[in-house]
């Protein structure tokens, strides 16, 4: 198959694409042509074609897009100059063979949407023509860049901006070949059309430049250093043009001799025959155009067919999800009734224990990323939140903050008038009963922070299962509410009084406690010292004498001082005190048993919070869900969906059916899969081979 045949072939896959509607949704293949006002948009346009068709006049001219989709007769069949044009989605699909009528025709379709004064509005005509002389090519022809409106149009004050971003809404897609129109009698680096080909295609892979207006240059200037490429450089190179002047156009000459003439201009002048061949001329501009768009769509097929099955699997999965709407049968309505909420319950309750849930996974989708994670760590939430449960208190000491004169203060106050040295039990209750008070208010904590976890989570549930009946959705989250706010009121019953139990009774069978803390017989034995050796009696010599004597005399006179300060010494000495390894050993036994208190209740408490709270939450649920919902009256009226839902459907629908079509387009012919393969095999042959690592390696020196 020649390379025309299999462009052809192409063309017309993307043309029928292009028609199921495909273009909604994924960017296809095509030509835009771009350039300033009066630049020779539309002229090369008609020079490509081969016929003379489009409006003309002064100022803005081209005021809606114009898709220009080219189909080449076969002169075998056609006679050679057979040409007719079809508008698709206006005209009633009339075959125009006059070419005068498609022009009368394009300027009715554009005052009819642009008005008849000047207006320019983004919304594309489609329009094909058959000829034997057209190529096969599909381009697009757009509004002109204007930089100042015309006066008394409809045209905005932001006209230039309105012309740059409409050809910036169609050159910026990736698939899009840029076909930059520029006169040879302006100045290249100031050119709006290659400023905006050099913004959306930096490399310039995808962007092509035809330089008119080339024959009324001033004298002595040529365009050889553009067509080369010298100023701006382009991958695909520029093409150089010669088009009817305004006095062929006033006396009616036609495009085909102009073409003609064109050939003949070129290979006469003294610069521009001297060229090397491909720069100069429209057929050459044409042969450039078709090999380009060949490759072009020949490389993009796959990953088209690629992006369709994507958007298929998408657009499915959120129908499946959607459903087919609401069952007509009331037998079908409790079904649907039951089905929502036992995935509801099933989800609520896998994600607390952490089982993996597909349901789950299919609902998550189509909530947003924040969502999601919240959602997926519910059961991983309300264990966070019992591991943090007085996690405080474990990392310091109880007693830290307690003086030894505050334990024997305690000890004293609570001896009342009995005989002193035998501390009563109330001591030990005074000084532990403030700290163990302390697990009261973080115990009601963690009961409301588990019960807020769980409410989230319902929340995030209720959202991804119900999202197709909102007012279910909020019946099941209020009655969700109700059950979690029922069972934490229980639970916070039980753990206060789990803390009433640790506050008002001490009491522990802890072995080392009971060991280490159950008689005074460690702290006697800390006491016991080895007593010292026995030293040898022998006289006291002369110096010791004297020492002694000293020694006499100075604590006779301290006792005479000390007698003077009677008055306050005498009630310190009234006030005995304990010894030090006494209050030691209290201090180790608050430690010990606030410890073991400390950690029975980090293990009681969310045991509680998990079995009265979350567990009753989990077996209620389903249940008391069912029981107040499965009723007929109540049924009708919740499941009902609103508006966006069943636009959102409608929308689906359509598109999954246009997607449907362009995948039929892509798999009826299967030598399209020969030509893909015959692309990637010609772009794998283009690669360079990779270098051998030896070739690669540098001598040593």
């Amino acid at each position: 198959m020649s390379l025309y045949e299999n462009l052809r072939q192409l063309i017309t896959v993307v043309d029928e694409l292009r028609d199921a509607g495909l273009q909604q949704y994924i960017s296809l293949p095509r030509i835009a042509v771009i350039g300033t006002q009066s630049s020779g948009k539309s002229s090369l346009v008609e020079s490509i074609v081969g016929y003379d068709f489009l409006p003309r006049g002064s100022g803005v001219v081209t005021r809606r897009p114009l898709e220009l989709r080219l189909v080449h007769l076969n002169t075998l069949e056609h006679s050679g100059d057979a040409a007719w044009a079809v508008f698709d989605r206006e005209a009633g699909g009339k075959k125009f063979t006059d070419f005068s009528e498609v022009r009368t025709e394009i300027e009715r379709l554009t005052d009819s949407v642009a008005g008849k004064n000047k207006g320019i509005v983004n919304d594309p005509i489609i329009l094909t023509v058959y000829a034997t002389g057209a190529p096969d090519l599909t381009l697009i022809d757009l509004p002109g860049i204007t930089r100042v409106p015309v006066k008394g149009s409809d045209q905005a004050e932001d006209i230039e901006k309105i012309t740059r971003d409409m050809a910036l809404h169609y050159i910026q897609d990736p698939r899009t070949i840029v076909l930059a129109v520029l006169p040879a009698n302006q100045d290249m680096s100031v050119s709006d059309a290659l400023q905006l080909a050099r913004q959306v295609d930096p490399n310039g892979i995808r962007s092509i430049g035809v330089i008119t207006k080339i024959d009324i240059m001033d004298q002595g200037t040529d365009a050889c250093k553009m067509l080369r490429g010298e100023d701006v450089p382009l991958r695909l190179g520029y093409v150089g043009v010669k088009m009817r002047s305004q006095q062929d156009i006033t006396e009616g000459k036609k495009v085909s001799l102009a073409l003609k003439d064109e050939i003949s201009w070129f290979e006469n002048h003294r610069q521009y025959s001297k060229l090397p061949p491909g720069l100069v001329g429209t057929p050459v501009l044409i042969d450039k155009l078709t090999k380009v768009l060949f490759k072009h769509i020949r490389r993009l097929l796959p990953e088209i067919k690629k992006e369709i099955n994507e958007k298929r699997r998408g657009v499915q999965d959120r129908l499946e999800e959607l459903g087919t709407g609401i069952p007509i049968e009331e037998g079908q309505r409790v079904q649907l009734m039951w089905t929502l909420i036992t995935d509801y319950c099933e989800m609520f309750i896998n994600n607390i224990r952490g089982k993996y849930d597909r349901k789950l996974q299919k609902y998550m989708s189509n909530l947003h990323a924040g969502a999601s994670e919240a959602t997926m760590s519910g059961g991983a939430r309300v264990r966070g939140i019992m591991n943090d449960f007085l996690s405080d208190f474990v990392e310091r000491s109880i007693t830290s903050e307690m003086s030894d004169e505050d334990i024997d203060h305690a000890i004293r106050m609570h001896e009342g008038d009995s005989l002193p040295g035998f501390p009563s039990p109330d001591t030990f209750e005074f000084l532990a009963l403030p700290h163990l008070q302390r697990i009261a208010i973080p115990a009601v904590e963690c009961v409301h922070n588990v019960s807020s976890a769980l409410e989230l989570l319902a929340q995030r549930m209720v959202a991804a299962v119900f999202r197709r009946f909102p007012k279910l959705a909020e019946v099941a989250l209020e009655m969700t509410q109700n059950i979690i706010l029922e069972q934490k009121d229980a639970a916070r019953m039980i753990v206060e009084q789990q803390v009433a139990c640790y506050t008002g009774y001490l009491f522990t069978n802890d072995t080392s406690y009971l060991t280490e803390h159950g008689s005074l017989e460690p702290m006697y034995e800390q006491q016991k010292a080895p007593p010292p050796p026995p030293e040898a009696k022998r006289d006291p010599t002369m110096t010791e004498k004297t020492m002694q004597q000293v020694k006499d005399g100075s604590k006779a006179a301290y006792q005479s001082v000390n007698a003077l300060m009677s008055t306050s010494t005498a009630h310190d000495r009234r006030k005995p005190r304990y010894s030090g390894p006494f209050v030691q050993e209290i201090r180790k036994r608050l430690d010990s048993y606030l410890a073991i208190t400390i950690r029975n209740a980090r293990d009681s408490i969310p045991k509680a919070i998990g079995f009265y709270l979350v567990r009753a939450v989990q077996d209620k649920l389903q249940f008391e869900l069912l029981t107040a919902l499965n009723n007929k009256e109540r049924i009708d009226e919740l499941l009902g969906e609103p508006p966006h839902i069943l636009e959102e459907r409608r929308a689906l629908t359509s598109q999954m059916n246009i997607l449907q079509k362009a995948n039929n387009v892509l798999t009826r012919d299967p030598t399209l899969a020969a030509v893909a393969l015959e692309a990637e095999d010609e772009e794998e042959a283009a690669r360079p081979a990779p270098r051998p690592a030896a070739a690669a390696a540098r001598p040593a020196a």
